[in-house]
C-alpha cells in the first residue's frame, strides 16, 4: 500500500488549540441539543455510559439504562450493530419513558447506513464512525489514487446526506466519532496512520453536513493511546476553530482497560485536555460494569475543572503541540542514575529511611532506568541534592529558604542543584552566578493536596491556596528554551493517597508528558514511598513514556462483544501479571479491534459468538478458538515467540 503522512499546506494562520496555554479557560463552542440537554456552550460538561447488553434483550438494555440515569449517566448510548438492533431502540425508548426517565439516549452506529437510517426515528442523537460508516479497513488494504479518492468522497457524500437529512428534519444531533483503530484504507493511503488522518476522515463527514446547513454536531478523536488522543484532540480544536464552526467534542481514552490502571489512562487522557479547557462531554470507558464509570468521570470533571485554575501570563513556546516529542536535553549521571537525552523517566520518592528529618536536608532516591518488576522494588541511586526554594526576599533579591542567606556567593553551592520555583514569574530575578552553574535541575513547588482540597470546595480561581502546576511547568520550559539552558525537568507532585487524589495527579503530569516536559518524576504522598513509587511508574505507563508492568489495553464491553470480557480480562491478567515489557490487546469484537491493538504485542480478539481470534501484531495467527480453550492459547502463542517466563515464587 502506498502511502502518504504529508498534510495538505495551507496559507492560512498558524494553527492554535487554545487563545492561552498558560491561562486555559474553556473552549467557547456552539450548542448542541441532545434530547433535552445540551452540549457546548456554557453548559455543563456531561457525564455518559455505555450500555453492555445485547440490545436485542430489550428488557435487559432498558434496565441498565435506567440504572445508569439512576447513578448520574446524563447520556447514555445503546449499540446498534443491525437493523434489527435499531428496531429495536423503538421499544426500548418506550419503556424508558414510561418509566419516568428523561435522559437522552444515543445510537451506536459502526457499517451500516441503513441501521442509523432506522436509529434517528427513535433516539435523540446518532453516533457514526467515519472509519466504517462507508468505508472500511481491510486485512489486504487496497491502493488507490487520486481518482479514487475522489470517487471515494463522493460515496461518503451520496451515503451521509440522508442521515444527516433524516436528523435536521427530527431535531436529533450527530457525532461524527472517530477510532484511531478504525481508519479506512482510503484515508491510511493519503494520510497515514497519523493524527492528520483522524482529524481529515472526520471532516469528510463534516463537510457533507455543513453542505446540507446542518450544525449540532459533536466530534470525538478516540484512541487507546493517551498521547494520540491529546494530540488528536488538540489538532481538530485548532482545524474547527480556524476553518469551521467550533463544534463541541465528546472525550474519551478507548480501551483503557480496568481497574487502576483504567482509572489513571483515562486520567492522563481525559484530564489532560479538560486541564487545557477541552471537552464538554466525556465518557470513561472501563472493563467493568458501566455503572462505576459514572463517579470516575464525575470525578474528572470536578478536579480538572479550568475555572478554579488561576491565572498566568506565559512565554513564546517552542513545543510542538501536535506530535509527541520530549525536550532535548544532553545526558547527565547522578551515580548511576542517567538523566536526559533519550534515557527513561526516573521515578523518585522520599527516602524511607529519613522521612523524618525536615523537608529542606531529607534524601530523596530515584529509580534506575531498567525496565524490569525489579526496578519497582530497588531504588538504587541515592541523590542528596540540597534543594534551594527560591522565594522572594525583597524586591529585587532572592533567598535560600533553607540557609536563610542571600545567594550572593555559590562558591559552596553542589554542582548538581535543584531549584525549586514557588512562581515563575521570578525566574529573571535569579542571580547571575547562579545561572552560571553548569549543571541545574529545575522543579516548581507541588501543591499540596490540602490546597487541592481548598480550591475544589471553594471552585473559584480565588481560592488563595489553588494554583496552576500545569501552567507553572510550561512558563518554567519556555523560560529554560528562552535562555538556551538544557537542563532536566523534574516533575514534582503530591497525591493525598485517595482515587481522586492520584486521577488528579495523573492528569497534571499526563498533560505535562504529553507536551514532552519532565525528565524526572517525583512523587509524595501519605500512602508511603513504596506507593509513590508504583504511582509514578504506573502514570508514566499510562502516558505511554515507560512500561514497567504488563500493558493491557481492553475495551468496555457493549452489545457487540463476543465473549465475556470482564472474566476473561481477569483471567489472563492473573496468567500474565509478571510478564516483563509485553503488551496484549483484549478485544471483544473486531470494530475497533485490530486497529486499536496495532501497538500491542499480541491480541485477544472476537471473532464471532464465543470464539476468539489470536493475534502476533497486526496479524491474526489462530482463528476461531472455543472461548474456554482462548486464555491458554493465548499464553502458548506468546511462548512460542519467546516471550513466557515463569512466575517466580
Amino acid at each position: 500500500m502506498t502511502q502518504s503522512t504529508k498534510v495538505p499546506t495551507e496559507s492560512q494562520a498558524p494553527l492554535t488549540y487554545t487563545s492561552d496555554r498558560f491561562s486555559p479557560r474553556r473552549r467557547k463552542t456552539l450548542k448542541v441539543r441532545v434530547g433535552n440537554r445540551w452540549i457546548g456552550g456554557d453548559e455543563p460538561i456531561l457525564v455518559q455510559s455505555m450500555t453492555t447488553t445485547n440490545t436485542k434483550d430489550i428488557d435487559a438494555t432498558v434496565f441498565q439504562t435506567l440504572e445508569l440515569a439512576k447513578a448520574g449517566c446524563e447520556l447514555v448510548r445503546i449499540t446498534t450493530p443491525t437493523q434489527k438492533d435499531s428496531e429495536c431502540l423503538k421499544e426500548i425508548m418506550e419503556k424508558v419513558r414510561a418509566a419516568g426517565c428523561d435522559v437522552p439516549v444515543s445510537a451506536d452506529i459502526h457499517f451500516q447506513p441503513r441501521a442509523a437510517m432506522e436509529a434517528v426515528k427513535w433516539v435523540e442523537k446518532v453516533r457514526i464512525n467515519p472509519g466504517n460508516f462507508v468505508d472500511s479497513k481491510s486485512a489486504t488494504p487496497r491502493d488507490y489514487d487520486d481518482a479514487s479518492f475522489a470517487a471515494g468522497v463522493q460515496k461518503v457524500y451520496d451515503a451521509f446526506v440522508p442521515l444527516v437529512r433524516a436528523a435536521k428534519d427530527r431535531g436529533v444531533c450527530l457525532r461524527i466519532g472517530t477510532n484511531h483503530g478504525s481508519l479506512s484504507d482510503r484515508i491510511m493511503w493519503k494520510y497515514g496512520d497519523t493524527i492528520e488522518g483522524m482529524v481529515e476522515s472526520a471532516l469528510e463527514y463534516l463537510r457533507v453536513c455543513e453542505a446540507e446547513n446542518f450544525d449540532q454536531i459533536v466530534f470525538s478523536m478516540k484512541s487507546s493511546n493517551p498521547r494520540v488522543v491529546v494530540n488528536a484532540y488538540r489538532l481538530l480544536a485548532a482545524r474547527l476553530d480556524r476553518d469551521h464552526k467550533p463544534y463541541p467534542f465528546h472525550v474519551g481514552v478507548t480501551e483503557a482497560g480496568d481497574g487502576e490502571d483504567g482509572r489513571l489512562k483515562s486520567s492522563v487522557g481525559i484530564g489532560a485536555l479538560l486541564l487545557d479547557g477541552i471537552g464538554d462531554t466525556i465518557r470513561v470507558s472501563l472493563t467493568e460494569d458501566p455503572v462505576h464509570e459514572i463517579p470516575v468521570a464525575k470525578a474528572l470533571v470536578k478536579l480538572c475543572d479550568t475555572a478554579r485554575l488561576e491565572a498566568r501570563k506565559g512565554l513564546p513556546e517552542s513545543l510542538d503541540f501536535y506530535n509527541f516529542k520530549r525536550r532535548e536535553i544532553p545526558v547527565l549521571h547522578l551515580g548511576n542514575l542517567a538523566v536526559g537525552g533519550r534515557e527513561k523517566i526516573a521515578v523518585g520518592t522520599v527516602d524511607p529511611v529519613s522521612e523524618s528529618i525536615p523537608k529542606g536536608e531529607r534524601r530523596i532516591e530515584w529509580s534506575g532506568t531498567h525496565d524490569s518488576h525489579a526496578t519497582r522494588q530497588d531504588m538504587p541511586t541515592v541523590w542528596e541534592p540540597r534543594t534551594v526554594d527560591f522565594a522572594i526576599a525583597t524586591k529585587h533579591q532572592l533567598v535560600a529558604l533553607k540557609t536563610g542567606r542571600l545567594l550572593s556567593d555559590v562558591s559552596d553551592l553542589p554542582g548538581d542543584l535543584e531549584i525549586q520555583i514557588e512562581d515563575p514569574e521570578h525566574l529573571d530575578r535569579i542571580p547571575p552566578d547562579v545561572l552560571n552553574l553548569p549543571h541545574l535541575f529545575w522543579s516548581c513547588v507541588p501543591p499540596s493536596p490540602e490546597a487541592d482540597k481548598a480550591g475544589m470546595e471553594k471552585q473559584t480561581a480565588s481560592a488563595g491556596s489553588m494554583n496552576n502546576p500545569i501552567a507553572r511547568y510550561r512558563h518554567l520550559a519556555a523560560w529554560l528554551a528562552l535562555k538556551g539552558r538544557p537542563d532536566p525537568i523534574i516533575l514534582r507532585g503530591m497525591s493525598d493517597g485517595t482515587p481522586e487524589g492520584n486521577m488528579m495527579l495523573a492528569a497534571r503530569f499526563g498533560s505535562l508528558l504529553v507536551d514532552g516536559i519532565g525528565d524526572m518524576l517525583h512523587v509524595e504522598g501519605p500512602a508511603g514511598p513504596k506507593a509513590c513509587m508504583h504511582l509514578g511508574y504506573d502514570i508514566l505507563q499510562a502516558a505511554g513514556v515507560r512500561r514497567t508492568k504488563p500493558e493491557y489495553v481492553a475495551c468496555p464491553s457493549c452489545g457487540r462483544t463476543l465473549f465475556d470480557l470482564q472474566t476473561t480480562t481477569q483471567k489472563i491478567r492473573q496468567r500474565t501479571a509478571h510478564l516483563k515489557n509485553i503488551s496484549i490487546a483484549i478485544m471483544g469484537c473486531i470494530v475497533n479491534g485490530p486497529g486499536e491493538m496495532a501497538d500491542a504485542d499480541f491480541g485477544y480478539v472476537g471473532g464471532a459468538p464465543s470464539k476468539v481470534n489470536l493475534y502476533v501484531g497486526r496479524d491474526v495467527v489462530k482463528k476461531n478458538i472455543p472461548e474456554e480453550e482462548a486464555p491458554e492459547a493465548l499464553v502458548n502463542l506468546i511462548k512460542e515467540h519467546g516471550r513466557w517466563s515463569e512466575p517466580e515464587a
